[in-house]
């Protein structure tokens, strides 16, 4: 089994991935989207926001795993609410802020689940049609 410092590879292949799904969403949305430099902000924004929302859950993972089962239980579930919050904060930003494509800003924060998809899709090398099928379920 490897250790949390083995994995740092895989948050950066991660990161990277992510970063590289951002700015081809950003890319190709802009041609469909009506302010495309609005568009490319929110992606931006998303994404970072992704990012680090990220790092929130290795750090709360490496903490709550030196902790005993109850008291890591309620750190865990206390951090999974403030990544949910600052998630409608970062939300109700791009909403409220004409600069910034709230369409674009979902976009870039729904990177980290594509990433993750695409990173579970490569290493098992299945089909992915049999993925579907069996999340269908």
């Amino acid at each position: 089994m490897k250790k949390m410092n083995d994995r740092v590879p895989e948050r950066n292949r991660l990161i990277l991935r992510m970063i590289i799904l951002g700015t081809v969403i950003g890319i190709v949305g802009s041609f469909f989207a009506e302010n495309a430099f609005s568009f490319i902000k929110g992606v931006f924004f998303g994404t970072i926001f992704s990012v680090l929302k990220l790092r929130l859950m290795e750090i709360s993972i490496r903490k709550s795993v030196q902790m005993e089962i109850s008291r890591a239980q309620k750190y865990a579930a206390s951090n999974y609410i403030v990544r949910y919050i600052l998630t409608g904060v970062v939300l109700t930003v791009a909403a409220l802020e004409p600069t910034i494509s709230l369409l674009g800003t979902v976009f870039g924060i729904l990177t980290m689940k594509a990433a993750v998809f695409l990173e579970l899709y490569r290493g098992k090398k299945i089909p992915l049609r049999d993925i579907k099928a069996n999340h269908i379920k």
